[in-house]
C-alpha cells in the first residue's frame, strides 16, 4: 500500500502533540516534514517541541522553524493563557532535548520543495495559524496546483473562542487564513464548533496506559494535564487538532458539507471570522468541505487505537 505524503504545519501545544503522535503512528500516511509556527505558544517553543517529540518517538522527520508573527503585523500574545498549554506548550512535561539540528530551510521553503518532490500528491495538515502556508503561496506562485488537499483545524461555521465570531487559529492571522482559503487548493475545514465535541475521557487515559508504548504513555500524561486543567475550570480534554487529522484518514467519524468559505480580515467584531455559506445563499461555488458534526465514540476509539498501535516501546 502506498502511503499518502503529508506535511504537518503546527503550533505544538498539548493537543497538537497528540495529533502528531496519531499521525506518526497512522499506517496510511508518510510524514515528510513538520513546520513550526507561532500560535499556542511562541515559535521558539513550538519548534523545540516538534524536534524533541520526533526524537522521543525515534522519528527521523525533518523539523523546520517558521513564522514568529502574523502577516498583518504586530506580535501575537502567546503568554496570555499559560494554563491552556503550559508555558512551553506541553503542559509542564519536559521531553529530553534533541541533539539533532533543525532543517536549515525556513518553513515556506520546506513546504514548497516538499510539494515539488511529491509531484502534486502532497497533503497538508494545518493545525495552527496559517502564516507559513500563506507565505509559501505568496513566495511560490506555482505552489497551489502542487498541493493535493489541505486539512485544517480552524474557524467555525458558527461561533468562536477569541471573539464571538472568531476561532483562535484563524483570528491569529486572518490575512493568512484569507489567502489560504482563496488559493483554490481543495480543503477541508474542521472548525471549533465541531472540535469542541471531541472530548476524551478518563477511560481513554486508562486504555492508553495499558498500551504502554512511548506515544500512548505521553498522550496519557498530556490528557492528565488536561484533566487538571478542566478541574480548575479550564478547557476539557478536547482534541481539536487530532480531529482535523481524523478528517483526512478516518472520515467515517465526521459529517461534512461542501460550501464556500472565506475569512474576514477587518472589523471590531468580525476580524478572523470564518464565513461558511452552509446554506448556499451567496451563490458562490464551494471551495471547501466543512465539518458539521462528529461521531464522538468512533473518534475516541480511533484515536486511542491509532496511538496505541505504535511500535515504540515503553
Amino acid at each position: 500500500m502506498n502511503k499518502r505524503p503529508f506535511l504537518i504545519d503546527c503550533d505544538t501545544g498539548t493537543d497538537d502533540a497528540i495529533a502528531l503522535m496519531a499521525a506518526v503512528h497512522c499506517p496510511l500516511v508518510d510524514i515528510k516534514a513538520i513546520t513550526s509556527v507561532n500560535g499556542n505558544v511562541a515559535e521558539v517553543y513550538t519548534s523545540r517541541n516538534n524536534l524533541d517529540l520526533m526524537d522521543y518517538l525515534d522519528q527521523d522527520i525533518p523539523v523546520s522553524r517558521g513564522a514568529v508573527r502574523p502577516l498583518m503585523g504586530g506580535a501575537l500574545d502567546t503568554e496570555g493563557a499559560p494554563d491552556t498549554h503550559g508555558k512551553t506548550g506541553l503542559g509542564g512535561i519536559k521531553l529530553p532535548t534533541s541533539q539533532r539540528a533543525f532543517d536549515p530551510r525556513v518553513a515556506d521553503q520546506v513546504i514548497y520543495e516538499t510539494a515539488v518532490a511529491c509531484k502534486g500528491e502532497l497533503e497538508l495538515l494545518v493545525i495552527g495559524p496559517m502564516t507559513n502556508v500563506a507565505i509559501a503561496l505568496c513566495n511560490h506562485l506555482d505552489l497551489a496546483p502542487l498541493i493535493k488537499h489541505i486539512w485544517f483545524m480552524g474557524g467555525a461555521y458558527q461561533g468562536g473562542n477569541v471573539l464571538p465570531t472568531a476561532e483562535f487559529n484563524i483570528w491569529a492571522d486572518a490575512l493568512a487564513g484569507h489567502i489560504v482559503t482563496q488559493s483554490g487548493i481543495p480543503m477541508t475545514m474542521v472548525g471549533l464548533d465541531v472540535t469542541l465535541k471531541a472530548v476524551m475521557t478518563e477511560e481513554d487515559i486508562a486504555d492508553l496506559r495499558k498500551a504502554g508504548t512511548k506515544a500512548a504513555n505521553l498522550t496519557a500524561d498530556l490528557l492528565d494535564f488536561m484533566v487538571a486543567r478542566r478541574d480548575r475550570g479550564g478547557e476539557d480534554l478536547v482534541m481539536h487538532d487530532a480531529l482535523a487529522f481524523a478528517a483526512a484518514v478516518y472520515p467515517e467519524c465526521l459529517s461534512c458539507k461542501d460550501c464556500y468559505i472565506d475569512v474576514e480580515c477587518a472589523g471590531e467584531y468580525t476580524l478572523g471570522h470564518t464565513f461558511a455559506d452552509v446554506r448556499g445563499r451567496t451563490g458562490k461555488k464551494p471551495n471547501a468541505s466543512v465539518a458539521l458534526d462528529i461521531d464522538v465514540p468512533k473518534f475516541r476509539r480511533w484515536l486511542v487505537e491509532t496511538i496505541s498501535a505504535g511500535k515504540t516501546e515503553k
